[in-house]
C-alpha cells in the first residue's frame, strides 16, 4: 500500500512539473505582456487558487516574483546590449507598467539601479 502511495505522489508530482514547465514556458514567451495569474492558471489547468499553491511549492516564490524576476533579468541584458535606448522604453519594453516600479524591481533583484547596472556594466 505504502509503495503505491509513493508511486502515486511521484506520477502527481511529474504530471505538476510538466503543467508549471508549461507555464515557464508561456511566461518566457509572454514576459512583455500582462500576465494574469487567471490566464496562467488556465495555462497549467488549475484553478487559480491552487496554480499559485503548487507554483510557488514548484519553483520556490511565488508567481509575481518569478515574473518580476525574469523581467528585470531581461531587462539587464538589454541595458548592456541596447545602450542608445532609454531606461524607461527597456522598462515598458519587458513588461512594466512604469518606471517606477521598474526601478524598485530592478534594484530589489540587482542591488544597485538600472543606471548604475548600465554604467558598471557597460
Amino acid at each position: 500500500m505504502v509503495e503505491y502511495n509513493d508511486a502515486r505522489q511521484k506520477a502527481l508530482r511529474a504530471e505538476y512539473v510538466g503543467r508549471i514547465n508549461r507555464v515557464l514556458d508561456y511566461i518566457e514567451q509572454n514576459l512583455d505582456s500582462e500576465l494574469t495569474l487567471k490566464t496562467l492558471a488556465k495555462v497549467a489547468t488549475f484553478s487559480e487558487f491552487h496554480f499559485h499553491r503548487i507554483f510557488k511549492s514548484i519553483v520556490g516564490e511565488t508567481l509575481n516574483q518569478f515574473i518580476q524576476r525574469r523581467r528585470a533579468e531581461k531587462a539587464a541584458g538589454m541595458l548592456i546590449g541596447n545602450p542608445n535606448k532609454s531606461i524607461t522604453e527597456i522598462a515598458l519594453d519587458c513588461g512594466f507598467s512604469g518606471s517606477a516600479v521598474f526601478a524598485r524591481i530592478f534594484k530589489e533583484n540587482f542591488g544597485i539601479s538600472a543606471s548604475e547596472f548600465r554604467a558598471d556594466k557597460g
